[in-house]
Order: structure tokens, then C-alpha cells, then sequence
């Protein structure tokens, strides 16, 4: 009879393993030749995707490469609950410029950890979220390597953050 279970648990532990136990990141990899149908423009030799509204920001990972570089065009008004940027199997890579620009009415899921969740060797600089919504502490960036974060700051009614 032990015979008989041997082949049940080797196919078993095969359609777990190949399915990665029902596992799903929130962020799938986009290929890096993606072909992106947002403006761009050049800045000191670094092309830049211009993004102008929630769903541009928001699709970021999904189907924007995590490795792009992103400006704002505008500020952008949010709506809707909050997904990092980058999570620990797929990190944003890129660089992300707020440009001047707000984004505004950011609401953060209560396991949201950050704006951006996980970078590698990336550049966030001049992101202001203005009027955020999050419970506890909610960094710019929840884990960083190698990553530069210059002049931004988070804005939820008397509590501010800057890093």
C-alpha cells in the first residue's frame, strides 16, 4: 500500500511546483521591450515617460516596465486604494521624477508599506504626496538598495514626512 501513495505525492509536489503553490505577485514582470504608448522627453541625456494621470501612475509594473524612467507631466489626483511600486521578487529599478508636480489624495491600503515598495539601484527624487491617507507610518521608499532619494515628502493633514 505504500507503494501506491509514492506516485499520488510525486505528482502532487510536481503541480505545486509548477504552479508555485497558487503564490501571485501583485506586480508582474513587463518586458523591458514593451512598447509604452506614453509621451516622453529627454532631460540631461535620461529619456523620461510622461505621466499625466492616476491610471498612468498606477500602472506602473503593470503594465509599465519596473526598469522605465517616469516623470510627472502635471499633478495627478488619485483615487482608489494605493499599490507600492516594486515588491521584493520585482523591484522598480528605474528612476522617478515628480517634476515639480503633486499627488494628491494618495490612499494607502492598510498592508500598503510605501509609495514605492521595493527599488534596487533606483532614483525617486521631487515626489510630493499631498493630502495622503495611510495608518501608521508610510514611507517614500518601505526597502531600498543602492537607491537615491532626494527632495521628496509625504503630506497627510498635520502629519508630515520628509525624506
Amino acid at each position: 500500500m505504500k507503494k501506491h501513495i509514492f506516485p499520488y505525492f510525486v505528482v502532487l509536489f510536481s503541480i505545486l511546483f509548477i504552479t508555485g503553490c497558487g503564490a501571485q505577485d501583485s506586480q508582474e514582470t513587463v518586458p523591458e521591450d514593451t512598447e509604452i504608448a506614453l509621451e516622453t522627453t529627454t532631460v540631461d541625456g535620461q529619456e523620461y515617460y510622461l505621466l499625466t494621470t492616476a491610471e498612468e501612475l498606477s500602472a506602473i509594473g503593470e503594465a509599465y516596465p519596473l526598469s522605465g524612467n517616469y516623470m510627472l507631466a502635471n499633478d495627478i489626483t488619485m483615487s482608489g486604494e494605493w499599490t507600492p511600486i516594486g515588491s521584493s521578487e520585482n523591484p522598480f529599478t528605474g528612476i522617478f521624477d515628480g517634476n515639480g508636480y503633486v499627488i494628491d489624495s494618495l490612499a494607502a491600503a492598510p498592508e500598503a508599506n510605501g509609495f514605492f515598495g521595493v527599488t534596487k539601484d533606483a532614483v525617486i527624487r521631487n515626489v510630493v504626496l499631498e493630502n495622503a491617507s495611510f495608518e501608521g507610518f508610510f514611507p517614500m521608499v518601505h526597502h531600498s538598495s543602492g537607491t537615491e532619494i532626494e527632495g521628496c515628502s509625504i503630506n497627510a493633514g498635520t502629519q508630515d514626512q520628509k525624506e
